[in-house]
């Protein structure tokens, strides 16, 4: 699994994809990325927009990385299937609002980590 939320990570970041993470133009509980069918299943995870917090007096925007539908990868399959189907939150990233590539790489690779248990 690691291998492939690793990747799904690096895809995130790519581009300008960062920027949507950032400063998410979806409502609350709209997925921010990936949109199109064929990345979702290739992905196998996707990254749900759930508002904002503050911590510590930073505004960070808060992710629900959850498990995709169809066809994905056979780990996040059994994932799905274990724990609740494809509205199950695997992990919450939290991203600084209006930061940097390097903020989003963080929070989505803590995200991870959440869910490898590291």
């Amino acid at each position: 699994m690691k291998k492939i939320l690793r990747t799904a990570t690096t895809h995130a970041v790519n581009g300008k994809t960062w920027q949507k993470f950032t400063k998410p133009t979806v409502g609350r509980g709209k997925t921010v990325y990936p949109k199109k069918e064929a990345e979702q299943e290739q992905l196998g995870v996707r990254w749900d927009y759930d508002g904002e917090i503050i911590s510590d007096g930073t505004v960070y925007h808060k992710f629900q990385m959850q498990p995709n539908a169809g066809k994905v990868p056979s780990t996040i399959k059994q994932w799905r299937e274990a724990n609740g189907g494809t509205h199950a939150v695997m992990a919450n990233a939290y991203v600084k609002k209006d930061g940097t590539k390097e903020d989003v790489e963080e929070g989505l690779k803590a995200a991870i980590d959440q869910v490898l248990g590291i």
